[in-house]
């Protein structure tokens, strides 16, 4: 970039909140994912105003603006696919704002989600929706990718929380949406608009959010299973059940083992396992437990069990939390990180499908998930330096996202489109709805400076 640009950007934030640095320009141009990028500056705004006159300043130059939250993303989405600013938000970090009178509180984009729950706890309150990245993760990040997670099961995604929004259009204009109210249908819905959006439509700088009370007890179960296929029928006859669980985790043999070797845990010999989590009434769970248990039995368990403590259940959902990164013992120096959902119904027909995919190209691939809402996340490995294993792995993939799209599903659930999965948005969305699509883009970014190349697919990949 110009130099007499940086001096401008520079003039905006101040020299503490600029970089052009070799190695922090190397950070900030990826994420846990496969996709590479390459930033020229990276900028961390402290105020609206500050975005506001950069995006200006952008537009002014075509110069493009790739906004990021913690860079946990694993679509590619904060990653710059070409030439451009990073914008990073998690300096903009303060909590303005707990109403409890009114359940809802309001945050600069930057907050992680961890900071945010840990600030509630006092007050017995939280914020439901529970990624994985939750330590690290940003509300901002969360909002702008339509976060889910854990216990979206029963509490749903971020959608479901957000009340309203403070956004930066790209070009330039500072826009409040969206009420304190929990039911308003007052003009559109721009507040929606904006969640999920990827950071292609606005910037994210303050997002005003529901609060619910910390449920009085928790329990949780693990039930083992001789393959994954099993244990999505006990997860659909668990959530058809009437029992409404926080939580269905599915665990495969593969990502039991790594789990077991990253973090020296023991599990039972079993080709699956369920985490199941119920909370509520503590005069309610306990029933609501067992009869999931009984299902989980009438369904072929090799094992069930209650966890004895809240030590034992924490430890649980640690290794749920880092089934990602255990697969590094694998040895494999790539994943495409998939995040396919289907109909609860066809949950067990899609594991079984994975399965069979996997050993018909003789590709490996973990796969792990929220079964209760459908969500998999089968995880496919390759080293990309054999042309062999990469043929093998991008034909399962695309294997893996035409079963899903068959099977009445979506090739994202959580996790967004961003670059990894733009080729295949077309299985699922028709020419006229991307192009509605692209024309609302087009109307709030006529120069296409905001997060461009997301979602859609390009034109060598249509």
């Amino acid at each position: 970039m110009d130099q007499r640009y940086i001096d401008e950007l520079t003039g905006i934030v101040g020299a503490e909140n600029i970089s052009t640095e070799i190695l922090e320009l190397e950070v900030y141009s990826r994420d846990p994912t496969v996709v590479k990028g390459r930033a020229e500056v990276i900028i961390w705004p402290r105020t609206p105003e500050d975005v506001s006159e950069i995006l200006r300043l952008a537009n002014k130059i075509k110069k493009p603006v790739y906004p990021r939250g913690a860079g946990s993303s694993l679509c590619g989405g904060p990653v710059p696919v070409k030439p451009g600013i990073v914008l990073c938000m998690e300096r903009m970090n303060r909590i303005l704002e707990i109403d409890i009178e009114n359940l809802q509180f309001l945050a600069e984009a930057g907050v992680s989600i961890r900071e945010i729950n840990d600030t509630l706890k006092p007050h017995s309150l939280f914020i439901p929706p529970d990624p994985a990245s939750e330590v690290s993760c940003t509300i901002g990040g969360c909002v702008a990718n339509n976060a889910g997670g854990i216990h979206a099961v029963k509490y749903g995604t971020f959608r479901d929380w957000v009340l309203g929004l403070e956004i930066v259009l790209p070009t330039g204009e500072i826009i409040t949406t969206g009420t304190r109210t929990r039911k308003s249908v007052s003009g559109y819905d721009l507040t929606g608009l904006i969640t999920g959006s990827e950071g292609t439509l606005a910037v994210i700088t303050k997002v005003r959010a529901k609060l619910t009370p910390l449920p009085e007890s928790r329990m949780v179960m693990t039930a083992f299973f001789s393959n994954p296929e099993d244990a999505g029928k006990a997860s659909f006859k668990i959530m058809v059940g009437n029992l409404n669980p926080s939580a269905i985790e599915l665990l495969d043999k593969t990502t039991m083992d790594t789990i077991s070797q990253y973090l020296r845990m023991k599990f039972p010999p079993a080709g699956a396992m369920l985490i199941i989590e119920f909370d509520g009434p503590i005069n309610e769970v306990p029933d609501r437990l067992g009869k999931a248990g009984s299902i989980c039995k009438d369904e072929g368990a090799i094992e069930v069990k209650v966890s004895e403590s809240e030590e034992e259940s924490l430890k649980l959902w640690t290794a749920r939390k880092t089934a990602f990164q255990s697969l590094a013992i694998l040895g494999k120096a790539s994943i495409l990180i998939e995040d396919i959902t289907v109909p609860i119904s066809k949950v067990p027909e899609m594991l079984r499908r994975i399965q069979e995919i996997s050993k018909k190209n003789n590709t490996l691939i973990p796969t792990f998930g929220h079964v209760g809402d459908g969500n998999l996340h089968p995880h496919v490995l390759y080293d990309e330096e054999n042309s062999d294993e990469y043929t093998r792995a991008m034909n399962a993939t695309d294997e893996i996202f035409k079963t899903a799209i068959e099977l009445g599903g979506t090739i994202s659930g959580e996790h967004g489109v961003g670059v990894l999965k733009r080729k295949f948005f077309p299985l699922e969305h028709r020419a006229e709805e991307i192009m509605l699509m692209k024309r609302i883009k087009s109307l709030l970014d006529p120069n296409n400076i905001l997060n461009p190349d997301k979602i859609f697919p390009l034109e060598a990949e249509a």
